[in-house]
């Protein structure tokens, strides 16, 4: 699995205000103890797409100058909040999240209390700055005057889950009656389940909370296109390439311009090993928004198809995307990781990740500082790193190659053939290239455990 947060941020935290869907339940057991899943009950996809990107722009301006007419409107800021959030997701524009949060801000400085969406969508502009703390601050005030709301529970489970906190995400979902639960909810349920080595489970919930989301004509197509992303994303890590692949098709024809369906596509082909799509896929994403991630796997594909020169031009433009990132404040993983798969700036690489244990103590977030640290020759730290990474059993190819390789420097051979059959057995092409070096370093620890 990578580590981007672009298909999450965008989306997560939005969507858990919307519909309220009708209780199933499937009975999970997690440490011990029971955990009720709703399912939504399903029906027959719909094949009608509502367009509202398209008219976007529009509707802004429209609300812009209803606020201009009505500046003491706190309703009317809400709106306007939300519609700037839907471009930002839409096209990610920066600039877009700073005027959400500004007009959130003026709706709760007009109505403080009583007002749980405004904060809400705040504490989306907040995340999606990876302003993680300030996000968890304003939900946890927006609780006070609004206890029980199953919406607010669930955004603050998601924030907690985004600073390494998974015990009281698991309690505010808990605390969750069934017959208040809606496809926001199962989206951050699925992302509990998938952290916490429920993978099955977690696909199984995201595929009907998908499913319920396009029952309805009019949902925002771009949110839409996010569930079958995140379901998309879910097979690929389950290794069920045929169903992530359809996922992330379904996802562009929902919306033309979902960059983390073309992200997710150059992942898969390049998985398995298909340059040309991976080339293709990676650019159509490429031309609407430029991101560490899917530049990656540009310049693979082009390292793949022997052109040199353009993947040295495209890891240029990887540098540049980066630094106007940092320039708005947004450090994003992904350029860590990107160095790392490259054995290039080792040493920034370490501190992009050590800054992202700082900020947001998750365990991708130390996947990628363990990974950073053996890098860098640190085993002892990659160690630490990697054990606090694997704790909950996540379902990950990808974690468990790194656990295994760690394991393999540190001396433990027994974890080392463990955790590397596992990567293996969850996912046999889980990436381009560490699934052959998973499959070598396994041979030469025990020939009999590689078919």
């Amino acid at each position: 699995m990578t580590r981007r947060s672009l298909g999450l941020f965008w989306g997560l935290v939005s969507l858990i205000v919307l519909l309220l869907g009708q209780p199933s339940t499937l009975s999970l057991n997690m440490g011990g103890e029971p955990f009720s899943v709703r399912q939504p009950q399903v029906e027959k996809t719909s094949d009608l797409v509502f367009p509202d990107y398209l008219e976007r722009d529009r509707i802004i301006n429209n609300y812009e100058q209803q606020v201009r007419q009505s500046p003491d409107s706190f309703l009317l800021l809400r709106l306007l909040t939300d519609q700037y959030l839907k471009r930002f997701r839409e096209r990610a524009d920066v600039e877009d999240l700073l005027r959400a949060e500004q007009a959130a801000r003026r709706s709760l400085a007009i109505q403080p209390r009583q007002n749980g969406v405004a904060s809400m969508l705040l504490a989306s502009t907040l995340l999606s700055q990876h302003r993680f703390q300030e996000a968890l601050q304003v939900v946890t005030e927006a609780q006070k005057s609004a206890l029980g709301d199953v919406s607010l529970a669930a955004l603050k489970a998601s924030i907690q889950m985004e600073l390494g906190d998974y015990e009281s995400a698991r309690q505010f979902l808990q605390m969750t009656d069934e017959s208040d639960e809606n496809s926001g909810h199962s989206a951050v349920l699925a992302r509990y389940l998938e952290l916490t080595g429920h993978l099955s489970s977690a696909r199984q919930l995201m595929d009907s909370a998908m499913q319920q989301m396009d029952g309805f004509y009019t949902n925002p197509a771009e949110t839409r296109a996010w569930f079958h992303v995140r379901a998309g994303d879910l097979a690929f890590v389950a290794g069920d390439f045929t169903q992530s692949e359809q996922r992330y098709r379904e996802a562009i024809a929902l919306f033309p311009d979902d960059v983390a369906a073309f992200t997710g596509l150059a992942r898969l082909y390049a998985a398995q090993h298909r340059w040309q799509p991976a080339l293709e896929s990676a650019n159509q994403g490429i031309d609407r928004v430029p991101i560490v991630e899917t530049l990656a796997y540009k310049a693979d594909a082009q390292q793949a198809l022997g052109d040199w020169q353009g993947a040295a031009a495209t890891a240029e433009l990887i540098e540049v995307v980066a630094r106007l990132s940092q320039v708005k404040g947004i450090y994003d993983r992904a350029l860590a990781v990107y160095y790392l798969d490259h054995r290039i700036h080792l040493p920034e690489a370490l501190e992009i990740a050590q800054r992202e244990v700082a900020l947001r103590d998750d365990i991708y977030a130390e996947d990628t500082l363990a990974w950073a640290a053996a890098a860098n020759g640190q085993w002892q730290a990659a160690q630490r790193a990697i054990q606090q990474a694997t704790r909950y059993g996540t379902e990950d190819a990808l974690l468990r190659f790194h656990h295994g390789i760690i394991a393999l420097h540190c001396g433990d051979r027994e974890t080392a053939i463990q955790q590397l059959s596992e990567a293996l057995r969850l996912n046999p092409q889980f990436h381009h290239k560490y699934a052959a070096e998973a499959r070598q370093a396994l041979a030469n620890l025990s020939p009999s455990e590689v078919e």
